[in-house]
């Protein structure tokens, strides 16, 4: 038996599922938990879906202050770990397969003796990688995000009796002290790519984006060769970074196709983009909110606006799209700064998020790139993909690693 114990949001869960469904298909018996907004998606690999229970933590809402963050982690924590620990150990699992910030799996492997491996979706926020954000994100961010962050993380600290560290409750490397540290991680992300030291102090191992590569899409709804904008199922929350995307590509000349979730006011998105069509009826430009595979419109577009988060980026390598990057919290930024130097997409400077004109202008230069895409395939072949994760998962399954 394998349990699994994702982090509710889509970044951290899609990536896993490919495991899953390998595993599965290995004849190994995986039991899942998650959020309900993910038991259709956990039940389509075949693993056994369990629920958590429900915390004071919005998923359509997160706080993107990595303070706060870390009081929510361990908030959340003390629910989950008290009300699932008894179901885990019920189940008698041989492996504890879990997001690196699903905190409450430490806990729980730790008081069952049970080896974890650890799924990674982002860069590695090792040392030089927080560098590097906390630069990004300046210190007039940094020290706001510690007045309105520490009440919360103090009262979460106190709560514990401040048995679990903040470097702990984000699974950061060099920071098992209270709980066992993980058997071995697995990033979904590029060696070639990852800032500073890529290896860690327990064994880290770099497989690329999983996918499924047996799936088959429905057709793209929209004519070929327009602008997708998208900006995560998270962090989508701004109208006025729609707009001003949704602006800059229509005057590039590109028809527009915005798929923009239901945290931004559509109804305006909506009429501008009505006033844009009619303007020039061969530039259309469609509002959608939500699409049940991203995958079909990114094979469809000429080119896609996003936010560099890990599932947008390896979709748009996959299909080989060029991309200009509008990232929007600190890890995003530093990965886009990564793939901007890879030759895959621009990053649009800090600051212009807002500026149609700044991405109108970054469009035309988009539009000239040819990207290394031979070279990224040879990286991804290279990393292995989900084959390989599941084939690291199994041996530390079968006391091989």
């Amino acid at each position: 038996m394998i349990v699994v114990l994702t982090t509710p949001a889509m970044g951290h869960v899609k990536p896993m599922m490919p495991l899953l469904a390998g595993l599965v298909g290995r004849g190994q018996r995986v039991a899942c938990f998650g959020h309900e907004a993910f038991e259709a998606t956990i039940r389509a690999t075949g693993a056994e879906f369990l629920l958590y229970p429900n915390v004071l933590y919005n998923i359509d809402a997160p706080d993107f202050n990595l303070v706060q963050m870390s009081a929510d982690l361990i908030r959340a924590s003390e629910t989950i770990y008290p009300a699932i620990l008894p179901k885990v150990a019920a189940l008698s699992p041989r492996l504890i397969l879990q997001d690196f910030m699903a905190l409450w799996g430490s806990r729980i492997g730790t008081a069952l003796d049970t080896p974890r491996v650890h799924t990674i979706p982002t860069i590695v926020f090792n040392r030089e990688a927080e560098r590097r954000m906390r630069r990004e994100d300046g210190i007039i961010k940094l020290v706001g995000d510690v007045l309105r962050g520490l009440p919360a993380l103090a009262g979460a600290m106190i709560q514990t009796k401040f048995a679990i560290s903040v470097r702990e409750a984000f699974g950061l490397e060099a920071s098992w002290r209270n709980l066992a540290p993980p058997a071995r991680e697995i990033v979904f992300f590029l060696r070639e790519l990852q800032v500073g030291n890529p290896d860690g102090d327990v064994p880290r191992f770099y497989i690329g984006p999983t996918v499924n590569a047996e799936r088959r899409f429905e057709p793209v709804p929209f004519a070929p060769g327009y602008a997708l904008i998208t900006f995560g199922t998270l962090s989508n929350n701004q109208t006025e970074r729609f707009e001003a995307a949704i602006r800059g590509a229509f005057q590039a000349g590109l028809p527009v196709v915005a798929q923009c979730g239901n945290k931004v006011d559509l109804a305006h998105l909506r009429a501008l983009a009505g006033d844009l069509s009619r303007s020039r009826p061969s530039q259309p430009v469609a509002i959608i909110e939500s699409v049940p595979d991203m995958e079909v419109l990114i094979m469809g577009a000429g080119l896609v606006i996003h936010h560099a988060g890990m599932a947008t980026t390896w979709e748009a390598v996959r299909f080989r799209k060029p991309a200009l990057f509008i990232p929007t919290i600190a890890d995003q930024k530093v990965l886009a700064s990564q793939l901007d130097a890879l030759g895959i997409g621009l990053r649009l400077p800090a600051g212009r998020e807002f500026d149609e004109s700044a991405i109108t202008s970054a469009l035309g230069s988009v539009r000239t790139l040819s990207p290394p895409w031979e070279e990224v395939a040879a990286m991804l072949a290279r990393a292995g993909g989900a084959d390989r994760g599941i084939e690291l998962v199994l041996e530390v399954l079968e006391g091989r690693g």
